[in-house]
């Protein structure tokens, strides 16, 4: 079973196609992971916040109904076992972004690939070269870069 972890770009990026994409994608034995950051980003984040523009609500609720139906399934790393990937994915982001930009979801995402490629091959879905060079960085010192395929948004779903 092929399992496919998508960043918040990735989201963005098949707009209104997201949902299509991910339906036929799970149909055809995929497992599509939306990591518990990017849900907190996405989702919850948009729907507590009362002055969100209709069209992010409606994204925002889209979203969920996916990961209610099942289509989307929600992942965390295991926080005790990857503090030191979580700590230098965060220490990489911020030291090569510019300083009005916070670090939010992505920092959990190299974490959570090396987690699952212990079990499974798996695919980052992201736009972000920084986030895959990170990403492709730590699962190869882990040895695990076998296991891991880092793809852009637009090949993939």
């Amino acid at each position: 079973m092929s399992v496919i972890v998508v960043d918040t770009n990735a989201v963005i990026m098949h707009g209104r196609a997201f949902s299509d994409r991910v339906r036929a994608a799970v149909e055809t034995g995929r497992t599509i992971v939306v990591p518990q950051s990017v849900k907190r980003e996405l989702v919850d984040n948009v729907l507590e916040n009362e002055r969100a523009p209709s069209n992010h609500r409606e994204s925002a609720l889209e979203i969920q109904r996916l990961v209610d139906d099942g289509y989307l399934v929600v992942r965390s790393p295991d926080f005790a076992t990857s503090s030191r990937v979580i700590d230098e994915a965060r220490r990489r982001i911020s030291d090569e972004s510019l300083p009005e930009h916070e670090v939010k979801a992505d920092q959990y995402i190299p974490a959570l690939i090396c987690n699952l490629a212990r079990d499974r091959p798996v695919t980052l879905v992201t736009a972000d070269r920084k986030l895959r060079r990170i990403t492709r960085d730590i699962v190869e010192r882990n040895g695990l870069i076998d296991h891991v395929e880092l793809r852009d948004p637009l090949t993939v779903l």
